[in-house]
């Protein structure tokens, strides 16, 4: 796994050992990363459930002024301190931020980093759909984040995408096919 453009480009970044973590696929990062990019400059980013953090890493490389790294694991948080030093070494100037903590204990993570513009969550795919209810239910999540772009990995079970197509805090919400994963973007609504 590596860093796909930008100034830490080709950079090869640490996986969590097991399969509790599927880092999101290079082609289906490049795709998604090449359409999104132009929102990345000088962004505040947020990444759940952040694993190896190469999202979040492929946010700073292409000019992301903060990062927010939230990962409810110990040991995944340790991968992404030598991911994050790893592109710092590579030149990448952005403020990372790391919490070990749960997606969803967002009064943990909301006051420590900025207003999100951009928000990742791949969150281990058994659990996706409901952390994703909970969050757009939970109001103090949709106040921090009103007006970011949200960026969700869709598990890749059989008709998984009809849980993520019903929510009412998601403005402008599209289902997008990048290298054969799907995401769903969309606005958070206050």
């Amino acid at each position: 796994m590596r860093i796909i453009a930008g100034i830490a480009r080709n950079i090869e970044l640490a996986a969590p050992p097991g399969i509790g973590v599927r880092p999101t696929a290079v082609r289906a990062r490049k795709a998604l990363f090449d359409s999104i990019g132009s929102r990345l400059a000088g962004s505040v980013v947020l990444d759940l459930c952040a694993g190896s953090g190469a999202l979040a890493l492929e946010a700073a490389s292409r000019g992301a002024a903060a990062a927010t790294l939230v990962e409810a694991d110990q040991r995944h948080i340790r991968v992404i301190e030598e991911n994050v030093a790893r592109v710092k070494k590579a030149g990448v100037a952005c403020d990372f931020r790391l919490i070990n903590g749960r997606a969803e204990a967002v009064t943990a993570y909301a006051g420590l980093c900025g207003k999100p513009d951009v928000i990742f969550a791949d969150p281990p795919y058994a659990e996706s759909a409901a952390l994703f209810g909970k969050l757009l239910a939970d109001g103090n999540f949709t106040a921090f984040a009103a007006g970011a772009l949200l960026v969700w990995e869709i598990p890749d079970s059989p008709g998984s995408v009809g849980a993520f197509l019903q929510a009412e805090k998601l403005a402008r919400r599209q289902i997008r096919k990048f290298g054969g994963t799907d995401f769903l973007l969309g606005e958070i609504a206050p």
